[in-house]
């Protein structure tokens, strides 16, 4: 997998385009050149000075940009613009549009989540996937487990595992691109932004609970978050935290998405003819 680009608001920083690549400056320090064609995703936290030059050269090598702000909330997808419709619109619009296919489709997604949820599990709780696997469970059962955990941390909770799924989110983004599939055509998230790529995250969404467990159960999860009254910002240390964890389990991630999106396929091929 190719590299992704984090770039945290920092006094100094300046991300200017430089022909292919880009030139990210900070104060008192030498310049790096980043190639475009080395990175997939782009993640822009708070205030940066950058320029348009730097946000359309990722539009023009089809990368996706997320904007969050410090609170991990996004705040906006830069995407590339093409009047044409990807190669697989069609077979979706079609899929959608038959009044049996909704059904089938967000049974398949529930099937993916309880995968995902197991699997999560088996790191959080090894002897409740042991019992999940033996007896079957809910997701009121698997939701029950993650809120034992997140109820002492209520306030730190939010904003790490809004941030951890926002990663999520650009990948399955940048997955969908790359399938050629229409990411707004959703199925169980219906006539909004990004609709289709929502249905699909709600698949692997279980991974932002354990990104953010593995998050608090660092020794030094209180330097991590900061706090002005109900205010909860993550700080400089805290996103290097969640990204780390993140490129720790990227590319099992993705290949569980690549599978998804095979799975996908599958189903249109069996449910729409």
């Amino acid at each position: 997998m190719d590299r992704t680009l984090y770039l945290n608001e920092k006094k100094g920083l300046v991300v200017m385009r430089d022909g292919p690549s880009l030139w990210i400056r900070e104060k008192d320090k030498a310049g790096t050149r980043v190639p475009a064609r080395l990175v997939n995703m782009v993640f822009i936290v708070g205030n940066i000075k950058i320029d348009a030059g730097a946000i359309t050269l990722f539009t023009e090598n089809n990368t996706p940009v997320t904007l969050m702000n410090k609170q991990g909330e996004a705040v906006g997808v830069v995407m590339p613009y093409n009047h044409h419709l990807p190669d697989h619109y069609d077979e979706q619009k079609r899929f959608a549009e038959r009044d049996e296919n909704p059904k089938a489709f967000r049974q398949w997604v529930a099937s993916m989540r309880r995968e995902t949820q197991l699997a999560v599990m088996k790191k959080v709780d090894w002897d409740t996937a042991q019992r999940f696997l033996s007896k079957g469970f809910k997701e009121q059962e698997y939701g029950d487990i993650i809120d034992l955990r997140r109820r002492s941390k209520e306030g730190e909770w939010k904003p790490v595992h809004d941030a951890a799924r926002n990663l999520l989110m650009e990948l399955v983004i940048r997955e969908i691109m790359t399938a050629n599939l229409d990411p707004h055509m959703g199925i169980i998230n219906k006539s909004c932004n990004f609709g289709f790529a929502l249905d699909l995250c709600s698949a692997i969404e279980p991974e932002a609970d354990l990104l953010a467990f593995q998050f608090f159960t660092s020794c030094r999860w209180h330097d991590f978050v900061s706090s002005t009254g109900k205010r909860r910002t993550i700080t400089k240390e805290g996103w290097k935290n969640v990204v780390h964890r993140f490129e720790n389990r990227k590319m099992l991630i993705a290949g569980r998405l690549d599978s998804i999106i095979r799975g996908y396929f599958g189903l249109l091929r069996q449910v729409i003819l």
